[in-house]
């Protein structure tokens, strides 16, 4: 459930204020440096379980649609460190790699739940799990070692 807690205009008219319940602040209520709506989220009150869904197969992508959309989706993942991780790794391996291991690259950043946990990964803080202790994961492991010592500070341009 939704609620708003409007200052500026108690009963307005917004998308958000039409599906939600409005109250003004009065004296008694805390106040919060947010501006000037606050939103309240309420716990659901029945027993409603979230899942998330499984990844599903591309069976008909073709090589330059399937890089294509693991150039932008590596740099669209999560937080910042595995942004510059993935989108660097990619920029630079990923038109030399196999099928196979662009595959194995597919799945790890499609399916990973946690963003941390990827991260952890791969910087060799935690070992991960057995379906993503593969070639590609081995390959990000080295990647972000940067031995070389190069700038990555930075996305590469699309």
């Amino acid at each position: 459930m939704l609620k708003s807690v409007c200052r500026v205009l108690p009963r307005c008219r917004s998308v958000l204020c039409q599906r939600a319940q409005c109250r003004t602040f009065s004296e008694d209520n805390k106040r919060t440096g947010f501006g000037d709506i606050m939103i309240e989220y309420e716990p659901y009150q029945d027993d409603t379980e979230f899942s998330v869904p499984s990844y599903p197969a591309r069976i008909n992508e073709s090589e330059e649609a399937l890089r294509a959309r693991l150039t932008y989706q590596s740099r669209k993942r999560g937080i910042a460190e595995n942004c510059l991780i993935l989108s660097t790794f990619f920029s630079e391996q990923g038109p030399n790699l196999p099928r196979k291991i662009v595959d194995q690259f597919d799945i790890l950043i499609n399916t990973v739940d946690s963003d941390w946990d990827l991260y952890y990964w791969m910087t060799g803080k935690d070992q991960p799990p057995p379906p993503y202790d593969n070639e590609v994961m081995k390959m990000l492991i080295e990647f972000t070692q940067n031995k070389e010592m190069k700038d990555r500070t930075q996305q590469p341009d699309l």
